[in-house]
């Protein structure tokens, strides 16, 4: 939320807050959170706010005195089908949001978008972060970035897709409280309100209807 509120130079502070007293170990788990978190929300944020949160994160890591393994947690783009994974990924996700026609009418005019698109974010980046994270969580973080960014209809889609995935209303409602408190910190509003028990409403009929097909 703070990188899409472009305050990613926040982020180190608050790493540094929530590991004082904590031991090495436990400062690699935190890091490793943080880590994915920004894996999977660089796509739709954007590197400029990413990439320097992440120095900053190196910056305390290193302070300390600590490493992490540069090892990948997933086989590179070469080594697996990861554009069949962001197919069946992005199915999944979006099957309680009603508009899994939007890539498919991308398809036609933008190719290597939506090829990228498929392959890499939501191959790679996200289907790829589902041993460490569980797809219905890494749907979470990616909604809350969206939400602090004030991309209302994106929201709506990814609140949905949460919701789909088994998040319950009151951990989303959370989710965009806690974005809107973040945008209020920086001195902005978010540009609209979103009614999170009405999208659930939504989850659930289209939910119904897939079950009676």
């Amino acid at each position: 939320m703070l990188c899409a509120q472009h305050r990613g130079d926040s982020l180190p502070k608050l790493f540094r807050d929530v590991t004082t007293d904590k031991d090495d170990e436990e400062v690699k788990a935190l890091f490793a959170t943080f880590r994915t978190a920004l894996t999977l929300i660089w796509p739709f944020i954007g590197l400029p706010q990413c990439v320097p949160a992440s120095l900053g994160l190196v910056g305390e890591m290193r302070e300390r005195d600590i490493f992490m393994t540069d090892q990948m947690d997933r086989p590179f783009l070469s080594e697996a089908n990861w554009h069949q994974k962001g197919l069946e990924t992005r199915k999944t996700i979006y099957r309680t949001a009603a508009n899994s026609e939007v890539m498919n009418m991308m398809g036609g005019f933008f190719p290597e978008l939506t090829y990228m698109t498929h392959a890499v974010v939501f191959g790679f980046v996200i289907g790829g972060s589902e041993k460490t994270q569980g797809l219905p969580l890494c749907e979470t973080i990616i909604a809350g970035a969206v939400a602090a960014l004030g991309a209302t209809r994106q929201t709506k889609t990814h609140f949905k897709g949460a919701m789909g995935l088994g998040i319950s209303a009151a951990a989303v409602q959370a989710v965009w409280q806690a974005a809107e408190q973040v945008a209020e910190w920086n001195g902005g509003k978010l540009p609209a309100q979103i009614d999170v028990a009405a999208l659930a409403d939504e989850v659930g009929m289209r939910l119904e209807s897939r079950g009676r097909m």
